[in-house]
């Protein structure tokens, strides 16, 4: 029977939200990915689109990242007016190690008072096949912090702000 779930994590960072937005929402956030990590990413390939609504971005992993060695996702929304993205995975990466349904929403929310701050939020809801996967779960909440935290540093360095990095984790 399959096993839905949400997990989720947030930081504070010292940038507002829209200059978050501009890395948060943009293709970008795949390059400092690929840049940070070249121990789990090798690449990626634009497949369709631009960044926007709609756009098919194909990743590439690392020889030692278990399983397939890429994955397929397409970003259902990009909205940049409540600076949310929602991904959905189509394929490759996870779908083939046991999910049915894979999807990670990033938002950039500002912070009432204080308009050079802003939560950083990043959420998977997904549904297992089974409860054999549920490890995996942590590992994927843990990589996109990851992501979440050298976006966080990239705005800092590129926008003379200081960040903060504070955490609350969801389940």
């Amino acid at each position: 029977m399959p096993i839905p779930g949400c997990v989720s994590r947030e930081l504070e960072v010292n940038v507002s939200a829209k200059e978050t937005w501009k890395v948060y929402g943009s293709v970008l956030l795949a390059q400092i990915a690929v840049d940070a990590f070249p121990d789990r990413f090798t690449g990626f390939k634009l497949l369709r689109g631009h960044g926007e609504s709609g756009t098919i971005i194909k990743v590439f992993l690392a020889p030692d990242v278990p399983g397939t060695k890429w994955y397929r996702e397409e970003y259902e929304l990009v909205d940049d007016q409540k600076l949310l993205k929602r991904a959905r995975m189509l394929e490759g990466g996870v779908i083939d190690q046991g999910f049915l349904s894979f999807v990670t929403r990033l938002d950039a929310i500002e912070k009432p008072g204080n308009p050079n701050a802003c939560t950083m939020k990043g959420t998977i809801d997904y549904v297992m096949k089974d409860e054999s996967v549920q490890p995996q779960v942590k590992v994927q909440i843990d990589g996109l912090f990851n992501i979440m935290k050298a976006v966080a540093d990239y705005v800092t360095k590129h926008h003379s702000a200081t960040n903060t990095c504070t955490s609350t984790y969801t389940n």
